[in-house]
């Protein structure tokens, strides 16, 4: 299907033109989703795992509080970096926010940088909160002086 394909392992980006002789371009890197439902008060629920040298990128998510969920008293739903995958202590927070039953919260062209080793993982005050979380893994960005 593809004629020839340009890449830039730098930037990860990439120029491809098809037979046909359509130009597309875009990142080399395609986002992943992982759906976690939130079922139980202060419970670590993990969607991205660490990989070695790699750091996750959070491009956006989406969280639905369903009908468990109280309507009068707001649940806080912290999505964060954490030392094990079942961990409830927060190491950074890398988003917050409250919710009531029936809200919902679609949150897209994100471009939030998990620290590389830690596990991106989401705890809620209050159950059934059903959330996505779509990003991909980036090679680990490491500062030279």
């Amino acid at each position: 299907m593809w004629g020839f394909t340009l890449r830039d392992a730098k930037t990860k980006l990439a120029a491809k033109v098809s037979k046909l002789g359509e130009l597309v371009v875009g990142p080399l890197d395609y986002n992943d989703t992982s759906f976690q439902e939130l079922a139980a008060d202060d419970t670590g629920y993990n969607f991205y795992p660490p990989r070695h040298g790699k750091q996750f990128v959070i491009k956006g998510m989406w969280a639905k509080a369903d009908q468990q969920t109280s309507n009068t008293v707001n649940a806080t739903v912290i999505i964060y970096e954490a030392s094990s995958p079942t961990s409830t202590v927060v190491d950074r927070v890398v988003w917050q926010m409250a919710m009531l039953r029936g809200d919902l919260f679609p949150m897209g062209d994100m471009n939030l940088l998990i620290n590389e080793g830690k596990w991106l993982n989401a705890k809620t005050g209050d159950d059934d909160i059903h959330m996505n979380i779509y990003g991909h893994y980036v090679p680990a960005f490491r500062e030279v002086f």
